[in-house]
């Protein structure tokens, strides 16, 4: 009904819409969709996605990460790494001729300045100070060389560096809370405008398209903007259904998406009487139906995951190992954990039913999912309470191991460090995101042993084979990874979308609407 509803107004706007993509074109502006506000757009403070993006572009940073989540310059010219003893050290050369927004050169001067801002304790404060205070020394040899000197090697070290905005700023302006207006950056954008609801960037030398982000929340207005050329390219979230129908009935526009670096999963607490035998986890996992979910459920916006880590990860992907939809197996193994089946073909043990407590935050299609998932669960003999919280009381929950199964998503990370986080016994929490408890020894020491490894084949060997006992232990139930999708008009030119969903890629963009 609301995609007949959704025609019709197409039809009503059709003509009025010829307009108003005229005119965009012509001032050669590219207006952006995306889901919710920038958190805050200052870089010291900024951690929601879009304040992060957005800053990318205004910002520049010694290093960010390319399409396939490897390290490449974007001030430096080049950099290597080497070790003094204990010590761990990042040169770098810069590039020459960048300037500040107020025409000023920026040189290796400012990248020492930068990390004293972000590190600062006093004043700035920055949420990022803790990780950028691994460094305990920025040596600039010249104008256009610099070293950044760590107390010792960690793997994190120079992926923490796409944090470390390059910026100026002048002693009056610095103050408690800094805000962004306060900041001079030395990326290819700057402010122009900054509503609640839009935030507008103009190129600073002309040569590419005003970028003006708008904020839609609801998809159904989403998918009429498209229509009616209000928005030129959306970067917001949209679901599964709305996109399939879009895409099979929308000619007019494009459709850009890859395998994200997003991972879902059912977390399990490894405390719990029963989940913490092997057998009952993968006897779990057997019973998802994944293919049949990512066809119908998802209309194949995701991929099945192996691991934490998708494709894009290319030195920590471990191939297609997915369980498939077999209840029989499942049963199998229930029955060799000690499990029987009642007259009414519930699965009872010690004389009482199995039952599991499935948490998950109210958000609507993860509900959904969570509420499909259960069906088949209970066919099997399973007895789930489904508790739906506000994500406050929900995210508590998790944290202090209040649940059986829940329904979780890591997003963000960038690199196999990410498992000492999630899964490595001394990372319980407060101290981590261990919040299903997952203990396994042998884990641990390849853990310790990839961090404090120098060399990336033997350190990755080492992550990989932590990876892979993870997966074998069902230390998390491995479910999928999301696309990036972008949706947009064909008129414009060099629309690419990274795995991480990075908005580096929209410095290529060309618009060619209406020309």
């Amino acid at each position: 009904m609301q995609f007949k509803l959704l025609i019709k107004i197409t039809l009503l706007v059709f003509l009025g819409s010829m307009a108003i993509g005229s005119n965009a074109a012509i001032e050669n502006k590219v207006r952006l969709a995306i889901s919710s506000s920038p958190a805050n757009l200052s870089p010291f403070y900024g951690t929601d996605g879009n304040s992060q993006n957005i800053n990318r572009l205004v910002h520049l940073t010694l290093t960010d990460f390319s399409k396939k989540m490897t390290f490449y310059c974007r001030f430096c010219e080049t950099f290597s790494e080497r070790m003094e003893g204990a010590k761990h050290i990042l040169s770098f050369k810069l590039k020459k001729n960048i300037n500040f927004w107020d025409g000023s050169k920026v040189t290796a001067k400012d990248v020492y300045n930068s990390w004293k801002y972000f590190t600062d304790t006093k004043v700035i404060k920055s949420v990022f100070r803790f990780g950028l205070g691994k460094i305990k020394d920025v040596k600039i040899i010249n104008d256009y060389n610099v070293e950044l000197v760590y107390e010792k090697f960690d793997p994190d070290n120079l992926s923490d560096l796409a944090l470390l905005k390059i910026v100026k700023i002048n002693k009056k302006d610095i103050v408690a809370n800094i805000p962004y207006s306060s900041i001079i950056g030395a990326g290819p954008y700057k402010y122009k405008i900054v509503d609640e609801l839009e935030v507008t960037l103009e190129s600073r030398d002309g040569k590419r398209p005003e970028l003006v982000f708008k904020v839609v929340k609801d998809e159904t207005t989403l998918a009429l903007k498209l229509i009616n050329k209000e928005i030129d390219l959306s970067l917001a979230n949209i679901s599964p259904r709305k996109y399939h129908w879009l895409k099979n009935n929308r000619p007019d526009l494009s459709f850009h998406e890859m395998e994200g670096t997003i991972f879902n999963y059912m977390g399990i607490n490894h405390k719990n009487k029963y989940l913490k035998i092997k057998k009952i986890r993968k006897a779990l996992s057997l019973l998802i139906p994944r293919e049949k979910l990512l066809k119908h459920k998802l209309k194949s916006t995701a991929t099945p995951s192996s691991s934490m880590f998708s494709k894009a990860f290319t030195k920590m992907y471990i191939g297609p190992k997915i369980d498939s939809y077999d209840p029989d197996l499942s049963e199998k193994l229930f029955k060799e954990s000690g499990f029987s089946k009642d007259k009414k073909g519930k699965l009872v043990i010690d004389g009482k039913p199995f039952k599991l407590t499935w948490r998950v935050s109210n958000n609507k299609n993860a509900i959904e999912m969570v509420e499909t998932i259960k069906k088949y669960f209970e066919r099997a003999g399973i007895e789930v309470e489904v508790s739906v919280q506000e994500w406050g009381i929900y995210y508590r929950n998790i944290k202090q191991g209040k649940f059986d199964i829940m329904m979780g998503r890591w997003m963000g990370f960038t690199g196999p460090s990410m498992l000492k986080y999630v899964f490595h016994s001394e990372s319980v929490p407060p101290k981590g995101a261990n919040r299903g408890y997952f203990v396994n020894k042998e884990f641990d020491k390849l853990i310790d042993l990839a961090t404090t490894e120098t060399n990336e084949e033997k350190r990755n060997n080492y992550y990989k084979k932590a990876l892979e006992i993870s997966n074998e232990e069902y230390s998390y139930i491995n479910l999928w990874h999301p696309n990036i999708i972008w949706i947009g008009r064909k008129c414009l030119q060099g629309v690419d979308v990274q795995p991480n969903g990075s908005f580096l890629p929209l410095l290529n963009l060309v618009d060619n609407c209406g020309k």
